[in-house]
């Protein structure tokens, strides 16, 4: 009686314990661009469209893996809205630049990733129009290699980028009158 009766606590501690070791829990690390940008952009006054091309559109990290191949991550993701991170930007860098409020913007987003060997790529075109009438069209592009491995310095480098590349749209647009 008293081997079975030990057979059956260890066959329900050996039981718990291999249910334990299947049901891990996955993180999510959750990356943030605007962390440091004013309350006040975040309140979009102009007419302002960002387009992504559809695979940024998951929410996960992009890393181009071959030439034809992208990849969105599973476990690390955007905090919000990468569409909507790179509008607040991009609107933060026109108010600082005081860029008219009548113009309307339209830019698309084709690139925004990381590669598997460390550059980070943002590729976008700028389409400004006034009352329907097309105004400025223009191409913008960053291609920089990572300073560290890792998702962190991939997102860094990306936001660094967009911010560069904002605040270059915002001067081209400044002065148009």
């Amino acid at each position: 009686m008293k081997i079975s009766r030990l057979l059956v606590i260890t066959s329900t501690l050996c039981f718990f314990m291999l249910c334990s070791c299947t049901s891990s829990q996955i993180s999510y690390e959750r990356y943030s661009l605007t962390e440091n940008i004013s309350s006040s952009s975040f309140i979009v006054k102009r007419d302002l469209n960002v387009e992504l091309n559809e695979v940024l559109n998951d929410g996960g990290i992009v890393l181009k893996t071959s030439n034809v191949s992208l990849l969105s991550a599973n476990n690390h993701r955007w905090a919000s809205s990468l569409k909507e991170q790179l509008r607040v930007i991009l609107n933060d860098a026109l108010n600082k630049a005081n860029v008219r409020e009548d113009l309307s913007l339209n830019i698309y987003v084709s690139k925004f990733y990381g590669t598997t060997d460390g550059h980070c790529i943002i590729d976008m075109t700028v389409d400004s129009f006034k009352k329907g009438k097309a105004l400025y069209t223009k191409n913008y592009s960053f291609n920089r290699l990572q300073n560290k491995d890792g998702y962190q310095a991939l997102v860094d480098t990306l936001k660094s980028g967009f911010e560069s590349l904002s605040e270059e749209i915002a001067n081209d647009l400044s002065m148009i009158k």
